[in-house]
């Protein structure tokens, strides 16, 4: 068995879905229900996330065999609501080693402007 089929946290995902707003423009945005996967998850070191002298935003990385993620999906790890920072980046290797991994960004820090 692969650490790709036994995460540790298990974490909690509402997948991106296709919506209109309210002038009825096409829109994407979290599904209404959210399905539970179970991911590694891991901190981002510094150096990939550069900022000299500035305050940063609360970073990791989620690595599972499959998850429906996309950039307007929502997660939530550990009782804290979290965005997929861009794209999730899917490696589509042999079937031992397909996965997917995404960044977690912090939802509500001050440095994203309070969202």
């Amino acid at each position: 068995m692969s650490l790709l089929d036994s995460g540790n946290e298990l974490v909690e995902v509402w997948p991106e879905v296709d919506a209109a707003d309210s002038d009825g423009n096409p829109i994407k945005r979290p599904a209404d229900e959210a399905v539970e996967i179970w991911a590694r998850v891991q901190p981002v070191s510094s150096t990939d996330v550069i900022a000299a002298g500035q305050q940063t935003t609360a970073r990791y990385r989620l690595i599972t065999r499959d998850a429906p993620l996309g950039p307007w999906a929502r997660v939530r790890w550990r009782d804290r609501d979290w965005d997929i920072d861009g794209e999730p980046m899917w490696s589509s290797g042999s079937p031992r080693t397909r996965h997917v991994t995404a960044i977690l960004k912090a939802r509500g820090s001050s440095t994203e402007g309070g969202s």
